[in-house]
């Protein structure tokens, strides 16, 4: 049996406009050759497992463009992965009392990030804790209205659509891929 993966889909809001349903969905990458594949929450988090779960994603886009107009990018990792990096406590002596949440940004290719960790924006609202490949952790600050933004950052600089999740979602999927 292959590892289990996770599908990070960017701008994805299940049932909205120019996003698909749960169904729609799951089944796109039901019939692209995923296999127990099942949506997380709405934001666009898929578990599967496939042979090729590049392959099964690409084919699936074509499905999610056909049915509702989705076009956005996705980001595929292994599972295994993301119990890693809960397991090594990457945001320990990182927060404060300023914390508005802990975040894992994923993204494919682009320009090298070559940052001094910790890493904080110019608004100082973004610490940059860790960088693994197409993973930037990032603890963010909310000034007045706004919060941070990992997102925003991470396509400035690499050049290439990324994705954010907080450290909830991730801990709330890798548990419930445990209990499948």
């Amino acid at each position: 049996m292959n590892a289990p993966h996770v599908v990070f889909y960017r701008n994805m809001n299940l049932g909205h406009p120019r996003s698909p349903d749960r169904a729609t969905l799951e089944d796109a990458l039901s019939a692209a050759g995923g296999r127990g594949v099942r949506s997380f929450q709405t934001n666009g988090t898929v578990l599967i497992e496939a042979d090729d779960p590049l392959g099964v994603v690409a084919e699936a886009a074509k499905a999610l463009e056909s049915a509702a107009g989705y076009t956005e990018a996705a980001m595929v990792r292994r599972l295994d992965l993301l119990v890693d990096v809960l397991d090594s406590d990457p945001f320990d002596g990182h927060e404060d009392s300023r914390t508005y949440r802990k975040t894992f940004t994923f993204f494919d290719g682009g320009r090298p990030l070559q940052l001094k960790l910790p890493w904080t924006n110019t608004r100082d609202d973004i610490d940059i804790v860790e960088l693994r490949e197409g993973l930037a952790l990032s603890i963010i600050r909310r000034k007045k209205s706004s919060a941070g933004s990992p997102t925003a950052e991470i396509e400035r600089m690499a050049a290439v659509p990324a994705t954010t999740r907080t450290l909830g979602t991730i801990e709330r999927l890798v548990k419930a891929a445990r209990h499948r």
